[in-house]
């Protein structure tokens, strides 16, 4: 029999999956007769799952099934570059038969011919070739640090992740630790918001009392902590101050602190922290985010034109270094115009409009990459 028939011969009698090892193999082919040549033929036309056994499309769903899971898979790639492969898993969770698990989904993915990759503690990322998965994530944090400074630094969670759903919000949450320093979670009115530490209104004597308290702690020889410092402050300002500013997580107040104090003594060198990069290694540094998209920064000069990418038929003029262009009569930035014409968020304005042929974004790879000027 060919590698074909053999394949529908084993769907028919073995829907829980097949074994190659010896054993299981001399029991197989009392229903199912094969070569030894054979075996390495059938195991290039299936997969193997985590739990060893090996499966053909056919025995994890039927073809309209299949059928849906690659569309809404290729539809978030094209629209977003990238999804968490939880997400996707969690869209088609008992749909299928056999997937039991996000790594069984990234299995499944990579036989149906996805790029699939391992990012951190981000889990399995689907994404496009190029750009790489550590360019698409940093494309996110910059256009939800975008979102936070149109709405004065302060974002309802649950429009996040409204806006984005292709991604988990344990992925969402790994993005903004990994890229977003400013962003921390907090209750604004009971509700789960993020917000970003340069809107939160101190006191305009902030930095001064808290640099006071700070050289007298060292001057005593009293370590510094999140608890003591809140604690001190408490007493200055006769609030409590942490709760009274949701500042409750330790990090993100210690951060701030670190950011007002004005004296000399080196009290804030443990907020450099530990992420890890795409390949899973562990690099110390403090994590910044990148600088937001300019079209100076792209060499695209005032009053060149861009074209949308998903019709060529409408552009735009670009009317200043930063991000304004103007269309149709008036002044827009160009995620707002992306927005507009897709009638969806789109994410960031710099992927849907390209300029002398190539798209902003993958312009502004081009040049990061040449420059040698990319690290997170």
């Amino acid at each position: 029999m060919t590698t074909a028939e053999l394949i529908t011969a084993l769907e028919r009698e073995c829907q829980n999956g097949v074994s190659f090892d010896p054993m299981a193999v001399r029991l197989l082919r009392q229903k199912v007769p094969f070569e030894d040549w054979q075996i390495e033929d059938l195991k290039a036309a299936m997969f193997q799952l985590e739990s060893g056994l090996w499966f053909s499309g056919e025995m994890i769903s039927d073809y309209e099934t299949q059928l849906k899971f690659e569309e809404q898979a290729t539809e978030w790639l094209n629209d977003y570059g990238c999804f968490s492969v939880e997400r996707l898993f969690k869209v088609f969770y008992g749909v299928f038969q056999h997937i039991a698990t996000t790594e069984d989904c990234a299995i499944f993915l990579k036989h149906l011919g996805f790029k699939v990759d391992v990012w951190g503690k981000g889990g399995c990322f689907c994404s496009l070739s190029p750009p790489n998965i550590d360019d698409n994530l940093a494309e996110i944090s910059e256009t939800i640090a975008e979102w936070l400074e149109k709405v004065d630094g302060t974002l309802l969670f649950n429009e996040i992740e409204q806006a984005m759903p292709h991604l988990t919000a344990e992925v969402l949450g790994v993005i903004r630790l990994h890229f977003l320093p400013e962003v921390h979670e907090a209750e604004v009115g009971g509700v789960h918001c993020w917000r970003s530490t340069g809107s939160i209104m101190l006191p305009e004597d902030f930095s001064e009392k808290l640099t006071i308290i700070i050289d007298t702690m060292v001057a005593l020889d009293e370590k510094v902590t999140a608890q003591k410092l809140g604690f001190a402050l408490n007493l200055f300002y006769r609030i409590r101050l942490r709760e009274e500013y949701t500042l409750l997580d330790d990090d993100t107040f210690m951060r701030i602190c670190a950011k007002h104090y004005q004296g000399g003594n080196d009290v804030f060198s443990n907020t450099k922290i530990t992420h890890v990069n795409a390949k899973g290694l562990s690099v110390l540094g403090r994590r910044v985010r990148s600088s937001n998209t300019r079209f100076s920064d792209l060499g695209v000069p005032v009053g060149a034109e861009l074209v949308f990418i998903k019709d060529h038929h409408i552009s735009c003029v670009v009317q200043d270094g930063l991000n304004q262009v103007e269309y149709d009569g008036n002044a827009w930035a160009i995620s707002t115009l992306a927005n507009h014409l897709l009638g969806a968020f789109s994410g960031n304005g710099f992927r849907y409009f390209s300029y002398e042929g190539e798209v902003l974004w993958d312009r502004r790879l081009r040049l990061k990459r040449a420059n040698n000027n990319y690290e997170y």
